[in-house]
């Protein structure tokens, strides 16, 4: 079912399905590599193959804790986003919280002031669901996409590196930041 963010914009999110498979990888495809292909050797190749393949999009999909939908703008599909929950990291305990796992919209779409309507949106469904926080995962290479969290209120909890052979290395820090809701 879709959720209506903004009507006078006509900003819908509506749920991945399997079948939505192709069309996500191709979307991707274009909308990962515009902000992030410098970071890879190969120019994205392998990560969004790894991440938009069927059997990696099957499995995100069966996942009861995992919630995944297409950014429309104006019938559109211009973005994704997916959440979380309950969900902790790894590299450090974050009780029950919602992971903000992927948001992404495409270069034309930017500015626009979608990023915070979808954040608002996150922040509600946690909120709904009586969760503590929120955290998501930015590379550090990425100092306007670490502003605008930090503006919406997240804190840096921690960096780490990621160990991908395809990165390269000075690209390869990564940092979880996380907004606390109660």
């Amino acid at each position: 079912m879709k959720t209506i963010l903004d009507s006078s914009m006509n900003l819908v999110l509506n749920p991945i399905h399997p079948q939505d498979q192709p069309t996500l990888y191709r979307l991707m495809d274009e909308v990962y590599r515009a902000s992030y292909r410098y970071i890879w050797y190969d120019e994205g190749d392998w990560y969004v193959d790894l991440i938009y393949r069927p059997e990696t999009v099957l499995k995100e999909l069966s996942r009861s804790r995992s919630h995944y939908f297409f950014v429309e703008l104006q019938g559109e599909k211009i973005g994704i986003l997916k959440y979380d929950f309950p969900f902790s990291p790894r590299e450090i305990e974050i009780p029950n919280a919602m992971k903000l796992h992927r948001l992404y919209l495409h270069p034309k779409a930017h500015g626009k002031g979608l990023a915070p309507l979808l954040m608002q949106h996150c922040e509600q469904v946690a909120k709904e669901n009586k969760l503590d926080s929120i955290w998501l995962e930015a590379m550090e290479c990425q100092p306007q996409a670490k502003r605008f969290y930090e503006k919406n209120g997240f804190e840096h909890v921690l960096t780490y590196t990621l160990d991908f052979e395809q990165m390269i290395p000075e690209y390869r820090n990564i940092q979880i930041l996380r907004k606390n809701l109660i």
